[in-house]
């Protein structure tokens, strides 16, 4: 296939029967055959659909006269995508997009649909959100920033003063950001090497961060190849800089896969002593230690394990790292599927987390470090979860993690990342010592 828009109709139809939208789109790309640009195109149009679903949904339902979800899949996907480019994308003008969507309808086979395509999204394209009279504040957060009326809800209960402002951030994408491997070089030689091929750097607060104004895919680099540099966003760095093992630990991490906070660990451990990264999944694994072969990462071991059940056969540990499953609230703007989001399964989400940190702790040496860390944003699954604990452990004292990047909220020596005050992913960071 080489049309980039059916290409984007028929992944998002297969988005929305199950599936990630990032690996859906990777195996969809794999059997396009369309040149560079129409791979963008496609690329963007599936993307950006997804991201605005919310919004395109109520805007479309707007002028149906039946429920969406009850037209036919094709014809559903042409409708959202058709919507998408005419009203986000600006190389595409109004009626291109409509015209296109039509032309789209009659060659998928579904010519019935097409005069209810062309007066649709012709109507659909022209509404100014803001002059919409919403029936409640919810409806009118969710539709505007389309996210779902649960995960509204939830960060306009649990996020009040934030709540707009992480909605509003959400459709910022984080600059890039790597960590420089340490085992290799040192950050200096890495922002020449980059210079002398006039790619911009600047350096993060986190030491050996840097961000990189990189066009196309950063991981074709030969830098990255070479294992000079790891894809890293700041506020991950920072979980690793707050547990800050020394050469010699013994450091487990307990959620590893992929593998890239594994291998940060194993840059301040300077590759001594034993660094121990499980993941529930088996077939994560190899993840894992394809990142540390690239990077030359020798101190390490991967391991199957369930972070939420103890096992005799893992070691005491000077540092544990436990960057649990979670909601991902703080990474709406690069993982658009979470918009969509019900929160159904959250109570039981909590009950992991409060299980992986409790079998976390067994671990730690009187003196060790543990460090609880998520990529979201709701209170319940961060100091929520970690106050619990230490009203049961009083042989766990929270401290102080550094440094602390500007904009960082501090509450009880907590850290939580707000992206619209720190320019990073949404995350939380609580680092407690075994006395």
């Amino acid at each position: 296939m080489d049309d980039p828009r059916r290409a984007a109709v028929a992944a998002l139809m297969k988005q929305e029967r199950s599936g990630y939208a990032n690996l859906v789109l990777r195996h969809a790309l794999d059997g396009f055959d369309g040149g560079a640009r129409e791979r963008a195109f496609f690329s963007a149009v599936f993307y950006g659909t997804v991201e605005r679903m919310v919004t395109l949904d109520w805007l479309l339902q707007k002028f149906l006269k039946m429920p969406l979800t009850k037209l036919d899949a094709p014809v559903r996907a042409i409708l959202r995508s058709g919507l998408y480019q005419a009203r986000y994308l600006d190389s595409v003008p109004v009626h291109a997009a409509v015209n296109e969507s039509v032309a789209l309808t009659r060659r998928m086979g579904k010519a019935s649909a097409a005069g209810m395509v062309n007066a649709v999204l012709r109507r659909a394209a022209g509404v100014d959100l803001s002059k919409e009279h919403f029936p409640d504040e919810i409806t009118r957060l969710s539709v505007t920033y389309s996210v779902s009326p649960q995960l509204t809800r939830l960060l306009s209960e649990k996020c009040p003063a934030q709540c707009e402002g992480i909605l509003q951030a959400s459709f910022i994408q984080p600059s890039l950001c790597v960590r420089v491997n340490t085992l290799q070089t040192d950050v200096s030689a890495l922002e020449a090497a980059f210079a002398a091929e006039g790619v911009p750097t600047r350096r993060g607060h986190v030491p050996n961060s840097l961000y990189v104004s990189c066009q196309g895919d950063i991981a074709a680099h030969p830098l990255f190849q070479s294992g000079a540099f790891h894809v890293q966003g700041e506020a991950s760095q920072l979980a690793c800089a707050a547990l800050c093992p020394k050469p010699g630990d013994t450091v487990l991490d307990l959620c590893a896969a992929p593998g890239g906070k594994s291998a940060t660990l194993a840059q301040y451990m300077q590759n001594t002593g034993t660094l121990i990264a499980c993941d529930a999944a088996q077939n994560r694994l190899p993840l894992v230690d394809k990142v540390w072969a690239r990077l030359g990462v020798l101190c390490g071991e991967a391991r199957q394990n369930d972070a939420s059940v103890y096992a005799a056969g893992l070691p005491e540990a000077d540092a544990v790292l436990c960057d649990v499953p979670c909601s991902g609230l703080g990474v709406l703007a690069k993982k658009p599927d979470i918009r969509l989001k019900t929160l159904e399964g959250l109570p039981e989400l909590v009950r992991l987390q409060r299980a992986i940190l409790e079998t976390a702790s067994r671990y730690v040496k009187p003196g060790g470090r543990l460090v609880y860390s998520t990529c979201t944003l709701n209170p319940d699954e961060n100091a929520g979860v970690v106050r619990a604990f230490l009203a049961q452990h009083p042989g766990f004292c929270p401290r102080a993690a550094e440094p602390v990047l500007p904009g960082a909220t501090k509450d009880d020596k907590f850290l939580t990342l707000y992206p619209q005050d720190t320019g990073t992913d949404g995350f939380f960071i609580a680092l407690l010592e075994r006395l």
